[in-house]
């Protein structure tokens, strides 16, 4: 062991006189770069800070209730798909972790255990690397700096096969070998660096719904609490979102209000590379305020109830506003696993808009993207050619009538025809008809036509411009 330990403190002090300084992983506002899959007691990412002061003055930190239950009560720290880059700067002391803490005690020791989660599947202390990283709070109910320090591990409480290189997560133990139930907070959590990400191959990020003309999803009003506009002006066009058509959406006073939408022909994929975080779930979003947390839930609708939380819950995924009324583009984290539903039996998902509060919102949505759909293939449509153009249909979705515009820049012949996802003709507006240059719009009523996904096709002189059509 003692041979071991030196060996690992000579390859420190070599590697860590040139490395840069460790990386932020999470500041619980706009950096999170990790994940908690496993936390012994309840962590709150999105509290509010609960005492400024000049070491924290964040608005936004995580809080984490202790699990009186576990002598030794974890929160698992998962880079996101990610492993860590060589660790022995901070076996030797020439880097360290540190994390900002505000502790109800004096005294209350909090450790950082380094990892192989692969190797470790076994009982303790398989895949540990090395010692632990140890820290003590010096004040009762205010914040402060922690700064660990390496302490060698002794014979049998570490794994041996685990090298400096091979470690990929953290675990953090608050008040290890005790029964406390008592709430702390965190922020600013740093760690060593990370290595470059790896995306798997064929992991797919599709686009639900842009609300001017792709949706290959549908929107469940009997299960969602709030009020959906699906066809609205954008508030504010900018570079961040130049659409002219988004989505509104009023959050209602439900302490967890829920959108909910179901994938539209086809089931989700394999939502694994969701939950390694290897792809992201991205939503465009203009809210009023930073520091609105955003949550996106994938489950079995056929096991999930309204009343049943976790069953049917595949996946949590979370993202935080930064801006206040404009648009930004938020990109969900995985956080938790509530249920073991499989990854492959997901056919819904969920958004809730500042969950646990029952503050009425209005925000905005646009570019919706998500797991793909089995076997969905997205096709090129083609909406505006030299001489005539197919605006998208409004309402979209409908139930009634729904417009249909378009336009001429000569005289043309023109056929305007509805057609199911089987490709059959099912309506037919106009037919073979001349109309002279100029604005024009079709209508359709939707009503006689079953729920589902469409494609409006109109022809002008042989040559067909498409727009998807969604009936409720």
């Amino acid at each position: 062991m003692k041979i071991f330990t030196s060996m690992m403190c000579l390859a420190a002090l070599a590697a860590g006189t040139q490395a840069s300084a460790q990386t932020l992983y999470d500041n619980f506002e706009n950096t999170r770069l990790v994940s908690y899959p496993v936390a012994l007691g309840v962590l709150t990412q999105n509290a509010p800070n609960p005492g400024t002061n000049t070491v924290n003055s964040s608005p936004t930190c995580a809080l984490y209730t202790r699990d009186a239950g576990q002598q030794f009560a974890v929160i698992v720290v998962k880079p996101n798909n990610r492993a860590m880059a060589d660790v022995s700067a901070y076996v030797a002391g020439t880097k360290r972790i540190s994390m900002k803490f505000r502790s109800p005690a004096v005294g209350t020791v909090v450790e950082a255990v380094l990892q192989n989660s692969r190797l470790n599947t076994a009982n303790y202390p398989t895949g540990k690397f090395g010692g632990d990283f140890r820290a003590t709070t010096t004040v009762a109910n205010a914040w402060e700096t922690l700064t660990f320090t390496y302490v060698p591990g002794t014979g049998g409480n570490f794994d041996p096969a685990v090298k400096p290189t091979d470690v990929d997560q953290m675990v953090l133990l608050v008040a290890p070998n005790t029964n406390t139930g008592e709430t702390y907070y965190m922020d600013d959590l740093t760690g060593p660096e990370l290595l470059a990400p790896v995306v798997a191959p064929g992991a797919v990020n599709q686009l639900y719904d842009n609300y001017e003309g792709t949706r290959v999803i549908k929107y469940i009003a009997y299960k969602s609490s709030g009020g959906l506009n699906a066809d609205t002006l954008n508030p504010a066009t900018s570079p961040a979102n130049p659409s002219a058509k988004v989505a509104r959406y009023t959050r209602s006073t439900n302490q967890f209000d829920a959108l909910v939408v179901h994938p539209r022909g086809a089931p989700l994929a394999d939502v694994t590379p969701f939950k390694n975080n290897q792809i992201r779930m991205t939503l465009k979003v203009y809210s009023p305020a930073p520091g609105i947390l955003f949550q996106i839930s994938l489950q079995d609708s056929t096991v999930a109830g309204a009343t049943n939380y976790p069953a049917g819950r595949n996946s949590e995924y979370t993202a935080t506003t930064t801006a206040t009324n404009a648009w930004e583009t938020l990109t969900f984290t995985f956080v938790n696993t509530p249920s073991a539903t499989a990854n492959t039996a997901v056919n819904e998902i969920v958004l809730l808009v500042a969950p646990n509060t029952t503050v009425r919102r209005r925000v905005y949505l646009d570019d919706w993207t998500g797991p793909s759909l089995v076997g969905f293939v997205t096709a090129a449509r083609t909406v505006k050619t030299a001489t005539a153009a197919f605006a998208p249909a409004y309402p979209n979705p409908t139930s009634g009538l729904t417009k249909l515009p378009f336009s001429l820049q000569k005289p043309a012949v023109v056929s305007l025809a509805v057609y199911d996802n089987l490709g059959r003709r099912v309506a037919t507006v106009l037919d073979g008809q001349t109309r002279p240059a100029g604005q024009f719009t079709a209508e359709l009523n939707a009503a006689r036509l079953a729920s589902g996904l469409y494609t409006c096709r109109l022809t002008v002189d042989g040559v067909a411009l498409t727009r998807p059509l969604s009936v409720e």
